[in-house]
């Protein structure tokens, strides 16, 4: 069975070579699937009765006393105990991936009910060394034929040695068998609780206690409701299972389906699996046997930052409690993996060779960070705390970096503008108007401020050049400049001071008793001639006063957010950081406006228009290519039958942008 990953294990040394029986139970593991599990909880018919016990743990326990003076009548009750022939000829079936049987010889008996007739311990014994051997197993089948000599057990040898010699022979062989099986079992008690059932949204719980660790296994389904078996030293219980084969877990409610993984009542990623989604140095699309689109909408509502509802997803539609990220740098750490002592972070080099055996100067990372409880705030937290080790970790060797989480709600800008020849015209008007003089270089700058804007990837960058391309331009209309078609008169000394006293005046009676601080800050940042009041001058000039534009720029929004001028500020000043998430969403929830605002200032300038004037603009007519294939591009499918096979899911270096 495929097991999430939870960290880095370091090699096994090499054990000597495995016992017939260890590498039955080895194989039956991994050939068997939920059928192995089957096999060590011996799923069977119901049984409750006073003094119950389990038969294996009765046949162990007697094995550990001497077995009395009568060593013939010892052997024949040992070698009568159909249990263990039922046990190990299930472990044969599991590892040739056959059925789990409830009768595990149901395929000797002849006729049928009601005349059926069953196998004899003699035949099950023939049957199960035969098909040892055949199954590559054949020092175990030759075990087994020795331990159960025919004519010892039915009464045609009553030569001592020749008893103990089967006795010592069995009893060796049940005690190790013995030894495995409960051994198999204790491993469950500290491991895994819950295992995702394929193609469905079905969760297996496997049921442990200290004592026989794996004693039972409960389905959850998604319906709410659930189907269990279990063993325990009450008797054997079972509900809403049917034997079989195969043996199946019955869904006996009439509710729909929730298209959530549920364990009662609980979501999964609330429960926790342990580990991760992907497989080491993976990323690849979340599969989802399910309808995911309320689980979407959920995700959309909690929060509005595309990274925050990407993980929030990833929790639902995997059950593990983690945040998943891929990092690209020019540091190369040493060794394999690295942690945090606190805080759950861990950092995986993806081997070279798998991203890009060219580039040597690269690396790529493939990390993941535990979450405590998977909520917003949680993981809010969580991001910033991968930004902020990020950043101190390439800080003191000048290291180049860029990180990203796994999945986002959103897609990577991937399209082709595709204009027309008629739409080519709007170039032609720009080159033929544009003002070939020492004011149009600076209106030329300001083009190439808001080009460098586009094509940055980080989003702080991005809105202050956006901002720096709208005030350049601004700023030397507001001195004097020749661009546009309106010019600003500038005010004499006199006109300037009482301008200035008035503005100062208004901010007084607005601000001074609430807010002192504040009153201070606008009154020179608004009143005097700094940056900003000659920006809000010039953009006045060239959309109007009443203009929406205006607010967005200089007056804060009605959700509380700071204005576009003031977020402007604070990222010049080490106001906001990328470190904190909150910071970011705040800059990536306006950059679209901020950029409609300078793309419209600068091309009214270039074509010195009015203010009732429409801007020329075109279809933005485009073409968007999605690669299936690239996990940035298809963020969950139901099925990994869509993509092209076989796919290629290690990190890519491009991928961490």
């Amino acid at each position: 069975m495929n097991e999430p990953i939870s960290q880095p294990k370091a090699a096994a040394p090499q054990d000597s070579a495995p016992s017939s029986l260890e590498a039955l139970f080895q194989k039956a593991k991994e050939q068997g699937g939920f059928e192995y599990l089957y096999a060590l909880v011996r799923i069977d018919g119901i049984q409750c009765f006073e003094g119950y016990k389990d038969e294996l743990v009765e046949l162990r326990d007697w094995l550990r006393q001497p077995p009395g003076s009568d060593l013939l009548d010892a052997y024949r009750f040992l070698s009568s105990r159909p249990q263990p022939l039922e046990l190990l000829q299930n472990l044969l079936n599991c590892a040739n991936g056959k059925h789990y049987q409830v009768r595990a010889f149901m395929h000797l008996k002849q006729g049928q009910f009601p005349n059926a007739v069953w196998p004899t311990i003699s035949e099950k014994i023939q049957s199960l060394v035969a098909d040892a051997k055949v199954s590559g197993f054949p020092d175990l089948g030759d075990r087994i034929a020795t331990s159960y000599p025919t004519n010892l057990r039915e009464g045609q040898e009553t030569d001592h040695d020749a008893i103990a010699t089967a006795f010592g022979s069995l009893s060796q062989l049940l005690r190790e068998l013995f030894e495995i099986y409960f051994g198999k079992r204790l491993k469950f008690r500290n491991g895994e609780k819950y295992i995702k059932i394929p193609n469905s949204l079905d969760v297996l719980e496997l049921m442990t206690d200290d004592e026989f660790g794996l004693f039972g296994l409960r389905v959850h389904f998604s319906q709410n409701c659930t189907a269990d078996f279990h063993r325990t030293q009450k008797g054997v219980f079972g509900t809403n299972v049917e034997f079989g084969p195969p043996v199946t877990f019955l869904i006996m409610s009439l509710k729909p389906s929730s298209n959530e993984y549920r364990v009662s009542g609980k979501r999964l990623y609330e429960v926790g699996l342990p580990g991760r989604y992907n497989t080491l140095g993976e990323w690849k699309p979340l599969i989802y046997p399910g309808n995911p689109d309320h689980l979407l909408k959920e995700v959309q509502q909690l929060s509005n930052d595309p990274d925050v509802q990407g993980v929030l997803l990833y929790l639902r539609l995997t059950g593990h409690r983690c945040l998943e990220f891929a990092l690209r740098t020019n540091l190369e750490l040493p060794g394999v993996y690295t942690a945090t002592r606190e805080g759950g972070l861990h950092i995986w080099k993806c081997p070279t060779q798998d991203y890009d055996p060219n580039d040597k100067n690269t690396c790529v990372y493939d990390c993941w960070l535990d979450l405590s409880t998977g909520d917003v705030e949680d993981i809010e937290k969580g991001l910033s705390s991968i930004g902020h080790l990020i950043s101190i970790l390439c800080f003191p060797y000048g290291a180049a970096y860029s990180w990203r989480n796994k999945y986002r709600t959103t897609v990577p800008e991937t399209r082709k503008l595709t204009p027309t020849h008629d739409e080519l015209k709007l170039v032609d008007h720009l080159l033929q108007t544009f003002p070939y003089t020492p004011d149009g270089v600076l209106l030329a700058s300001a083009i190439d401020w808001y080009n460098r804007g586009t094509i940055s990837t980080n989003v702080f960058t991005t809105f202050f050049c956006y901002y720096v391309a709208l005030e350049s331009v601004a700023v030397a209309i507001a001195d004097g400049a020749d661009l546009g078609k309106t010019s600003i008169a500038k005010p004499n000394k006199t006109e300037k001071q009482a301008a200035t006293i008035r503005c100062i005046e208004q901010k007084q009676k607005e601000l001074l008793q609430a807010d002192p601080v504040r009153f201070v800050t606008e009154s020179y940042f608004q009143c005097t001639q700094s940056l900003t009041a000659k920006t809000k001058l010039a953009v006045n000039a060239i959309f109007g006063e009443a203009h929406p534009y205006l607010k967005l720029l200089f007056e804060d929004f009605p959700d509380g957010d700071v204005s576009l001028s003031k977020l402007r500020s604070a990222l010049a000043h080490g106001g906001v950081s990328l470190l904190d998430r909150k910071h970011e969403h705040l800059v990536r929830k306006h950059l679209h406006e901020m950029e409609r605002i300078t793309k419209d200032f600068l091309l009214r300038v270039l074509f010195r228009l009015d203010k009732s004037d429409k801007v020329p603009d075109w279809s933005g007519t485009f073409q968007v290519s999605l690669i299936t294939a690239d996990p940035r591009s298809t963020l969950f499918s139901s099925t990994e039958n869509i993509f092209p096979k076989p796919t290629d899911w290690r990190i890519r270096a491009e991928w961490c942008e």
